[in-house]
């Protein structure tokens, strides 16, 4: 009892303080006029601006330009993205464009000439050497290629399917020494037979009688006689001739470029309907 009476006199004597103590201070502040009052304060808002501007400023500044960093980082991502998915488009796009390209004259070949079973293949790769000359191709077994299937390309012959796999095929060109073709000169009706030599620059006409004529720079189609290659596409043109005893010795410029060569047609012989006699290189 007695301390919690000790306890309420402190309190009531420290009141008292605090009640003198404000006391003065109005009674000292209503002797100083206005103008010294606003000096004196502004002796204590000074060190608060100089603080606002030397630390809390330049905060409020980086953390506003850490949220634009963020926005504009946040922007760019989005830029980004869509410009990642408008250049993926546009890589479609363009191998849309460039297949329709590429493929425009075999697909009018096709419809010309019937070829309703040709079938439109790529080349997977290339090979050339002394050896052998063939091409693979994106085309198998489970595609309905066959052996023996003839490889064209614009009226000319590319080669044959010697090897058929389920996934792709191998086309020996005209310009490997096992593929022969039976050809013919229109021009002057001079037959033969067209074999390749291993080089894709030049091939070779065989077995022409030296009592035909031969032109220099003429075209050479085939023929169509033999099981696998048709009547009337075009081989190459005629670069070189030298007379022998009995037959000539030709040198032959391949219609195509190999090199360059990235889409045929495969079809069968007995498959091609109604092809002309007359069949020129555009």
């Amino acid at each position: 009892m007695q301390e919690l009476l000790l306890r309420i006199k402190n309190k009531v004597a420290v009141s008292i303080l605090c009640f003198i103590v404000i006391f003065f201070i109005f009674r000292h502040c209503a002797l100083i006029d206005i103008s010294t009052i606003g000096s004196l304060s502004s002796y204590v808002v000074y060190p608060f601006l100089r603080v606002q501007q030397l630390v809390i400023e330049p905060i409020k500044v980086w953390l506003n330009r850490h949220v634009l960093i963020n926005d504009l980082n946040n922007e760019i991502r989005c830029l980004q993205k869509e410009r990642d998915e408008l250049y993926g488009e546009n890589i479609a796009l363009k191998a849309k464009h460039y297949f329709a390209d590429e493929t425009n004259e075999l697909r009018n070949f096709n419809k010309k000439y019937l070829l309703e079973r040709g079938h439109i293949v790529q080349v997977l790769a290339r090979h050339f050497s002394s050896n052998n000359q063939f091409f693979l191709m994106n085309a198998g077994s489970r595609h309905g290629i066959k052996k023996d299937m003839v490889a064209l390309y614009n009226n000319c012959i590319v080669g044959r399917v010697g090897e058929v796999y389920p996934w792709y095929s191998k086309i020996f060109l005209i310009t490997d020494a096992e593929c022969k073709v039976a050809a013919m000169c229109p021009e002057s009706g001079a037959c033969g037979i067209h074999e390749g030599i291993n080089d894709e620059q030049h091939t070779v006409l065989r077995y022409v009688s030296h009592l035909k004529k031969v032109i220099v720079n003429s075209m050479m189609l085939s023929s169509g006689e033999g099981l696998i290659f048709p009547r009337g596409f075009a081989l190459g043109s005629i670069e070189s001739v030298q007379k022998g005893e009995l037959f000539y010795s030709i040198n032959v410029r391949p219609a195509l470029d190999f090199q360059t060569l990235c889409y045929c047609v495969l079809i069968a012989k007995e498959e091609i309907e109604a092809i002309p006699t007359q069949c020129h290189l555009q």
